[in-house]
């Protein structure tokens, strides 16, 4: 009898407790998971390297290597944050999702930027030529990682039955590129219909651009260059329609919308909209007058705002250069520009400026002139502003 007892204690022993069963079936179930996981992020690699091969076949790549030397620098820079750190994908693969990216530029004046499957990115030219930055390159590289680290093709693909992971990647490739031949070749076809009408220009690129700044908030970069590269764009698609069927216009349309989500997501990290900080175009700056030996200028996309005189006229131009390029970036309204008392120009209730009378003498204008001139000026810059602001917006 006791050795039966002792038998079956042995035996229950032996048996894993279920704490210890269900311990081994989530870890199993992980193991499966991953599995699928990193097939996953094969067959991207894959098929993104095979239609990488094919996409530089077709164009000319640049070979000016301080341009790709710059490219790859913010590129790896914003590439080795993209797979240190978890982004909160709004659309697409939530999954942690690592590759190895790539950046190589194009020879070609459409402004214009793209990622294939598994990292492969592309930054053409003529996009090199509208960018005035640092901080708007890394814009448009952290916008396209975050298209390649979210997976949207392979999400795209699950989202469209008539498309296979394999097509995919020749119909973006030809539609991104830019290239007339390609897009007539596939326009009003089913597959670039589908494409283009399963939301990839609407939750993807919102997407992109929030994985963007999430990316750029870990970087060095300020943040508000992804969305001053967008202002750039609706100011060249409005002015130059010929661009907008083709390339970055077709696949990441500049919108109001847009805009409205990339500022959103700044104030809720708590980040101020500094344009002034990453676009000349949105910056007030002091140069030498052509026209006034011995003074300086203060001069905002391309006009003169007003002149300086006298032996601090450079002191003063840089404390006012600053003071207005803060009071721009809040793109206040034109009637908080104003004459003050004393000379001054005041922005709201600060005092933005102020003229003396060495400014007076070198322009053979009195200081009510030059106030009156100064408000006008200044205006114009906040319309300036605000025109290309709101024509993208």
């Amino acid at each position: 009898m006791i050795a039966a007892l002792l038998a079956i204690a042995m035996s229950s022993a032996s048996q894993p407790s279920l704490a210890a069963i269900e311990a081994a079936a989530w870890q199993d179930a992980d193991s499966k998971a991953e599995q699928l996981h990193q097939r996953d992020l094969k067959t991207d690699i894959d098929v993104g390297g095979k239609y990488a091969v094919q996409v530089e076949q077709h164009v000319k790549m640049c070979t000016d290597p301080e341009i790709i030397k710059r490219i790859q620098r913010v590129g790896a820079e914003l590439a080795d944050i993209a797979n240190l750190t978890r982004s909160i994908a709004t659309w697409g693969d939530k999954r942690f999702n690592n590759f190895n990216y790539t950046f190589k530029v194009i020879q070609d004046d459409e402004p214009n930027a793209f990622s294939l499957p598994g990292g492969y990115i592309y930054v053409q030219t003529g996009l090199l030529k509208i960018i005035e930055s640092d901080d708007e390159l890394a814009g448009v590289l952290a916008h396209e990682i975050s298209h390649a680290k979210f997976r949207h093709v392979a999400t795209l693909q699950r989202n469209a039955n008539k498309l296979t992971l394999i097509q995919l990647p020749i119909i973006l490739a030809a539609i991104l590129s830019g290239s007339p031949n390609a897009v007539a070749a596939l326009e009003g076809t089913q597959l670039v219909n589908t494409t283009l009408q399963n939301g990839w220009t609407v939750e993807a690129e919102e997407a992109a651009d929030y994985g963007g700044i999430q990316l750029m908030v870990k970087s060095k970069y300020n943040a508000t260059g992804i969305l001053t590269v967008m202002e750039h764009l609706g100011v060249l698609e409005k002015n130059q329609p010929q661009f907008s069927r083709q390339g970055i216009f077709r696949t990441h349309p500049p919108s109001k919308e847009r805009a409205d989500a990339m500022i959103k997501c700044m104030k809720q990290y708590n980040l101020p909209i500094q344009r002034s900080k990453v676009s000349t175009s949105f910056r007030a700056i002091v140069k030498p007058d052509d026209k006034i030996p011995g003074a300086v200028v203060i001069t905002f996309a391309g006009k003169d705002l007003f002149a300086f005189a006298g032996n601090d006229a450079l002191t003063r131009a840089d404390e006012v250069s600053a003071k207005l390029n803060d009071f721009l970036d809040t793109t206040p309204e034109m009637y908080e520009v104003s004459p003050g008392p004393d000379g001054a120009i005041l922005g709201g209730s600060d005092r933005l400026l102020k003229f003396v009378a060495d400014d007076a003498a070198a322009q053979n204008k009195s200081i009510l002139e030059l106030q009156k001139q100064a408000v006008a000026t200044i205006r114009n810059a906040l319309y300036t502003v605000t025109f290309q602001i709101w024509s993208t917006h």
